[in-house]
């Protein structure tokens, strides 16, 4: 008894005092230091690398991908640029058109009148298509299709509209018994996306390709998830897209072709995407963007 009494109270005294504790752990920690092997040191300074590489090509994948998106961003901004310009540009064509003729018709009335002289006999040269002159009362031609009031052009193709409607519509406001594509286009939808065309028959060629494909089963879904992206391996410009007015409007241009949808976020995306290109399911099938 008077032994492990004596040990019991050693111990005490070696365990509590808080010095001796700090003694222990220092001594702990020289014989751990002194343990790891030439080997042990080169696998952890090999992690380390590693590590510090993975986090340089993560950096790297995050601006490509900030790259990409800036540029997407452009291409759209351009795109609705381009279709005010042309717009503008066939509104003043219009303006221009009505003033010529009606300083034709003017001049016309106050022009002297002429002298005759004798006629001068020379060499005959092959006619070519001209303009009209000016003043000429011009009429309607059977072989021109009709813009009806509120449009600016003979058709438009709604790609996603109110309520998933999508066709193509004569005129942009409703006249006559002619459904507008006004009435199912919302310019505020981030989502809506509507196309005019300068012919009927380009019209309807670009959204039988766009129905036959099966793009609008594909957009059916009324409320699409945060992280939808998409991936278009056959079309004009094969590429994932960040929403659906990109693949719309950029990758397919207004098109048909082979789309998918991704869930997942746009990185994840554009590696599938470099995947599939990779093993050589990705095709281009047109070479450039459609005058329309």
């Amino acid at each position: 008894m008077v032994v492990t009494q004596c040990v019991t109270a050693n111990f005490a005294r070696e365990v509590h005092p808080s010095s001796n504790l700090t003694t222990a752990s220092k001594f702990m920690d020289s014989n751990t230091n002194a343990t790891i092997s030439p080997a042990q040191s080169r696998r952890w300074e090999a992690t380390v690398k590693a590590h510090k590489q993975a986090e340089k090509l993560l950096e790297s994948h995050q601006n490509l991908l900030k790259d990409e998106l800036e540029r997407q961003e452009a291409e759209q901004q351009l795109d609705r640029l381009t279709q005010r310009v042309s717009a503008d540009l066939e509104d003043v064509t219009h303006r221009l058109q009505g003033m010529n003729m009606g300083v034709g018709h003017l001049m016309g009335t106050l022009s002297v009148p002429s002298t005759p002289t004798r006629t001068r006999f020379t060499k005959s040269t092959p006619t070519t298509p001209s303009r009209p002159l000016k003043g000429t009362i011009l009429k309607p031609s059977e072989d021109v299709e009709p813009i009806y009031p509120g449009s600016r052009y003979p058709a438009y193709v709604i790609y996603q509209g109110k309520g998933g409607t999508h066709g193509v519509f004569y005129a942009w406001k409703s006249h006559n018994g002619v459904s507008g594509a006004r009435e199912f286009y919302d310019n505020s939808c981030h989502k809506h996306v509507v196309r005019s065309f300068s012919n009927r028959a380009l019209a309807h060629e670009f959204y039988e390709e766009f129905v036959n494909a099966g793009i609008p089963e594909l957009l059916a879904e009324a409320d699409p998830e945060q992280d939808e992206h998409f991936i278009v391996v056959e079309g004009v410009k094969p590429m994932a897209c960040r929403d659906r007015k990109a693949l719309i409007m950029d990758a397919l241009q207004f098109r048909g072709g082979v789309a998918y949808r991704f869930m997942g976020d746009m990185g994840s995306a554009w590696g599938k995407f470099n995947q599939l290109k990779a093993q050589g399911l990705v095709k281009v099938t047109h070479p450039s963007r459609t005058l329309f």
